[in-house]
């Protein structure tokens, strides 16, 4: 096959997008020789490692480079020059004017059910989906949370979606170094012992609920809390949350972490707390597992079904039950012990080869037009 990708999330540094993609990318190097691959972009990408000669770069600058313009009008037009057999929308988006066959991924549909937790910008781009959905010959979900949101929305997709789990970045593992520990440690301002939280602060991490928990037991353990991460939108109500005195120096903000100091940042964490309300797979708890770090997590969405059985459930909306698991889990090694033995067991189930293989077989489909969908 000779397929087509939209990589302008790279260019554009869209957070966990551009994670995606690039791991995809990798995925697709490692098993997919027999392929050749034409990414497309509205700016310059870079691409570390580099990727092998089945790769090639194309940008489409024309008409408008920086709007949607140059992938509603000029996309279309170049993948038929280029002979492209199917497209690959990584991020909610399709060109609505190719005549080539498309595959559209749906990471979630936050942005159309939970319209409240979201920038109005990012609901109005949200609201084109309905139009991709009927656009794509197959659409690609993160999990069977997602598909299942997909169906319900969409009912006449039930037999055009395939369920691809995603995976830790490749090599993430826990970084024994003492020294670049320790320089990580200073660089970022951490404490000696501390829970971690990864992820935009933002309203639909469920935040306010975390600290109020955490304020309620911080004087029964020895953990301080961690938040990694930018700061989102309406960040306002969780700096109040913060200038409380009973955990004003308890709450350390670390701002956005660089890749390279991921995994120092997790394997030195007692633990993960990712309460999060609405995900549609849930990245950080297998990247904390990963590094053989204990995860407490969400029993909602996607997040269960991403934690494999081996991570700690609470309700994310009860402060009582958070606080209470949390006081548990940090107060026990065993248990932490026990945990960390089933993430590092879990995260051998997943693996961007496995990904790539995956969307690979979904693009064959597309091509050939089979209706089975995958829900594994």
């Amino acid at each position: 096959m000779r397929i087509g990708i939209d990589v302008s999330p790279l260019y554009m540094s869209v957070s966990g997008i551009s994670n995606y993609v690039r791991n995809l990318l990798w995925g697709f190097a490692a098993i997919g020789s027999e392929h050749s691959f034409v990414l497309y972009t509205n700016g310059p990408v870079t691409i570390d490692p580099l990727l092998p000669g089945n790769f090639t770069v194309q940008l489409v600058r024309l008409p408008f480079p920086r709007f949607q313009a140059w992938f509603q009008l000029g996309l279309p037009a170049r993948l038929r020059y280029d002979g492209v057999d199917i497209f690959l929308g990584p991020f909610h988006r399709l060109p609505l004017l190719s005549a080539v066959p498309s595959v559209l991924t749906i990471h979630d549909l936050s942005g159309l059910v939970l319209k409240d937790y979201h920038l109005r910008s990012v609901v109005v781009r949200n609201s084109l989906i309905p139009l991709f959905v009927r656009k794509a010959r197959r659409i690609l979900a993160d999990s069977c949370f997602t598909r299942d949101e997909i169906v319900r929305l969409f009912p006449r997709t039930e037999n055009r979606v395939d369920v691809v789990p995603l995976a830790p970045t490749p090599g993430l593992s826990r970084e024994e170094n003492k020294v670049f520990l320790n320089r990580v440690r200073q660089s970022l301002g951490l404490p000696d012992r501390y829970i971690i939280f990864l992820g935009t602060l933002e309203p639909r991490k469920n935040l306010s609920i975390l600290l109020e928990a955490y304020a309620s037991i911080a004087h029964r353990i020895p953990q301080d809390l961690v938040l990694a991460g930018k700061m989102g939108w309406m960040s306002g109500p969780l700096l109040e949350l913060l200038e409380r005195e009973d955990i004003c120096e308890r709450v350390h903000l670390t701002g956005f972490v660089e890749d390279r100091h991921l995994p120092a940042l997790l394997s030195m964490a007692d633990l993960m707390a990712y309460p999060s309300l609405y995900e549609g797979f849930g990245l950080p708890v297998v990247e904390a597992m990963a590094c053989g770090i204990p995860v407490l997590t969400s029993s909602v969405s996607s997040l269960p079904e991403a934690a494999g059985g081996a991570a700690m459930l609470v309700n994310p909306s009860s402060i009582e039950d958070v606080a209470e698991k949390l006081l548990k889990l940090a107060g026990d090694a065993e248990l932490r012990a026990i945990l960390s033995e089933k993430g590092l067991a879990r995260v051998l189930e997943l693996s961007w080869e496995q990904t790539a293989r995956m969307t690979l077989l979904t693009c064959s489909r597309a091509i050939g037009g089979s209706t089975r969908g995958i829900c594994k």
